[in-house]
Parts: structure tokens; sequence; C-alpha cells
């Protein structure tokens, strides 16, 4: 690597959070139920949060300080719909003097409406398995973008589908907690791709009817991790590509194309058409696949490179591989050839010895990326807060910022500040 490197001057540098691991004060959502019954990492409770809800006033500052020229948020749909039917004044009005102040700080919001959590009414009702589950949620989207419309163009429809079905419905992590149930897990994927289709559709009709300002963009924000087989047994090749096709193939084809692939359905719901403005990469982490004798785990067993040492693992044992973003993006823009956001990319280091690094090598993959022409347009790191790490509870430390959880006091880390110094300058200096 040189020992510096520079990003174009339009290219966008920010960070991303979400609304239940943040807000903190919300008794209407899914993960404050959950938490009640002790699902979440050591007794915790998404009932705390970083009290963002309250302190989103100092934190839209410190965004600002820091340098921040976009940032991703989820509104909570509990906060606007608490209880069926029911639309909560109170929480528009809340949201709608967020957005405003991030606008006049010179930060551009994009703006998730499913990430991860929902009320519990939805949940009750039996979630995303709900016969009436499509419509409830386009009923949430249309009233969101007709009150936040003007103040919000560019949208990101859901989070993850494929973390979301998986951990929901196969790793019981998240609400409900199943295990396994395949069945489930295809059916409430297909409605989730029915969801983005049609909520595509509906964002870009109500912003153009209404006359709203500014561009409409409307993406959604896919996991793609890099899955490699560990060795060259066949079932180790077989496992990684049937979990391959089941965790980022179906998705993509489905939310980007309009098409249902097997084992989902067939044909296009929503009509033949490319249903994303931009392709949001969340990107992690590299998984290598050993070879399994049950069919269960679909012939291959997910592992960390056994070769590699603390130094290239995260505080979740996660490896450190900075040239997987650039074949994530890759494999999406050379077939679809749409502007990328990278919507997530971060790390758990609760020491904060090892983020200034990653976020200077995941750059540098951007920067060759660029070179290579493909349009990558935004980079939002995870994450802006230290927050709640959905069933892990409050122990990882994604933060730029740290949070005292006792005092909710904030503190830019020191990667933090060098961060602020890139999305300042767009110039990166290599240390050491």
């Amino acid at each position: 690597m040189s020992k510096s490197f520079e990003l174009p001057k339009d290219f966008l540098l920010g960070s991303a959070t979400a609304a239940t691991q943040i807000e903190g004060g919300d008794i209407y959502n899914n993960w404050y139920a959950w938490s009640l019954i002790g699902k979440v990492g050591n007794g915790e409770s998404s009932i705390t949060g970083a009290d963002h809800y309250r302190r989103y006033v100092e934190d839209i500052e410190l965004l600002s300080q820091l340098h921040q020229e976009c940032y991703r948020m989820s509104i909570e749909w509990s906060r606007i719909e608490p209880k069926q039917g029911e639309w909560s004044a109170d929480g528009v009005a809340h949201y709608r003097d967020e957005f405003q102040r991030l606008i006049q700080a010179g930060i551009k919001p994009l703006v998730t409406l499913h990430h991860f959590s929902c009320p519990q009414w939805f949940q009750e009702k039996g979630g995303w398995l709900s016969d009436n589950a499509v419509e409830d949620f386009i009923r949430f989207v249309d009233f969101s973008v007709k009150s936040f419309g003007d103040l919000v163009s560019e949208w990101c429809t859901i989070n993850e589908p494929n973390v979301f079905a998986n951990d929901s419905y196969m790793d019981g992590k998240y609400p409900p907690g199943s295990h396994g149930d395949i069945a489930a897990y295809m059916k409430v994927t297909k409605r989730l791709v029915i969801s983005h289709l049609k909520s595509y559709k509906l964002i870009h009709k109500i912003r153009k009817e209404h006359g709203f300002k500014g561009e409409t963009k409307v993406g959604f924000a896919h996991h793609l991790a890099i899955f490699e087989p560990f060795n060259s047994h066949p079932l180790a090749k077989l496992g990684r590509f049937l979990s391959d096709y089941l965790f980022h193939e179906i998705h993509m084809k489905g939310f980007v194309e309009g098409k249902l692939c097997f084992p989902l359905g067939f044909g296009y719901p929503e009509g033949k058409g490319i249903f994303c403005d931009f392709i949001g990469i969340n990107y992690y982490s590299r998984h290598l696949f050993k070879a399994s004798y049950n069919p269960g785990n679909l012939f291959a067993t997910p592992l960390v490179d056994p070769s590699i040492g603390d130094a290239e693992k995260n505080d979740l044992g996660w490896e450190i591989y900075p040239e997987g973003l650039y074949k994530v993006c890759h494999r999406a823009w050379d077939r679809y050839k749409l502007p990328i956001y990278i919507t997530e990319n971060g790390i758990p280091d609760a020491k904060d010895e090892k983020r200034e690094k990653y976020i200077v090598d995941h750059l540098y993959q951007i920067k060759l990326l660029l070179d290579e022409g493909v349009k990558v347009e935004r980079y939002y790191h995870w994450s802006f807060l230290d927050n709640l790490e959905w069933n892990d509870g409050y122990g990882p430390r994604f933060g730029l910022v740290e949070v005292d959880y006792t005092t909710m006091k904030r503190k830019p880390r020191l990667s933090a500040l060098r961060y602020a110094e890139i999305c300042r300058t767009k110039k990166i200096q290599i240390r050491g």
C-alpha cells in the first residue's frame, strides 16, 4: 500500500446507526419485549440504548464536529405507530426536527425504514409471518414518506434482510427466536422482497406526486460477506455454494431485479425492472466453510480462518479482511452497474487499537475500486455511537464515539478524530 492516498472530493464519508440500538425509552418495540424475557445479553435492555432520543441535538452537533457529511439512521416504526392504526404526532415531530437539524448542519440523511425491529403489536400478530405483514409495512412506509419526504430524499427500505431472516428464524437470536425453521426463513424472505419492491415504487410515486425536492433515491442494505471453502473438499465447496445462494443470491436478485428465485417462488411479482437506485453494502468479514455430512448445515460449517492471530480479529472474533470489501463491491457492480453505498463497515474494538487501521485499510480498497471505475459513492462507518449490539447487549464497542452507559457521556475516540480529518480533507495518511 502506498504511504498516502486521496478520495474524490465528491465522495461522501459519514457514519451509521439504527434506532433500536441507540435511542432508548421505547416500550412499544419488540426488542423491549424481547429484553423483558431475558433474551438480550447480560440481562440488558433496549430501554436504555445510548439515550439518543433525548440527546439527539447534542449528537448532531457531535456529528458536525466530526465532519460527517452523511448519516444513515433509521426511524423506529413503533415510535410512529405504537399501536396498530394509531399514528404518533410526537414521533413525527421528533424525527422531523432531527432531519431538519441534520440538514441545517450540512449532513445528508439516508433513512432506513426497517432495521431489524418492529412494533410489538406487529410481532404479536405473527410478525413477518402474518398474512397482513406486507400490507402493514407498506402502510407504515406510505405514512412515513408523506410525513418526511419533503426533508428526506434518500431511503433504505430494509436492512440486511438475509441477516434478519436468518437470526430470527434459523439461529433464534432475534424475536421470535425460532431455530432451524427453513420454511419460515423462505416465507419471510419472500415477503421482505415483495415489501421492498412495493416500497420502491411507492416512495418514488409519493415524492413525485407531492413535488418534493431533491432526487429520489431508494435502495436497500445487503449484508455481503466473503464465503470461501476451507479446503478443496467437495462438500466444503458445495456448502459454500448453497450458503451463498440462500444467504446472498436470492436476496440480491429479489431486491434488485424483482425476481423471485427458487425456493422463494418464480417470476416477477411487481414486474420486470431494476428496483434499486443504489445498492447498499454492509461488509464486515470473511467466513470459511468446512465440509460437513449434516444436510441441516448445508453440508458445511462456517469458521474463522484458524491460521490467523488475534491481531487479525476484532473483539467478537471475526476476521478482519479488508480485501473482502473490494470483492463484494465488484460482485454487485459487475452485475448491475448501479451506484454503491457502503452502508455499514466497522469493528468492535473497545480499546480503540485497531479501528483507525481498519478504516484506512477499507478506504484503500474503495480507492482501488474507484480507480477501476466502480461507482462507489458513499462510506458510512458503523457505528457513530457505541450501541446495543442486539442479542449481544452493550458489550461490543463499535462506536467512533465512546458512550459511558452510566452517565451517557459521549467521548470521541482517537480513531474518531482521525476519521474526522479524513472526512474533512479526503486525504489518508498511512501511519507506521
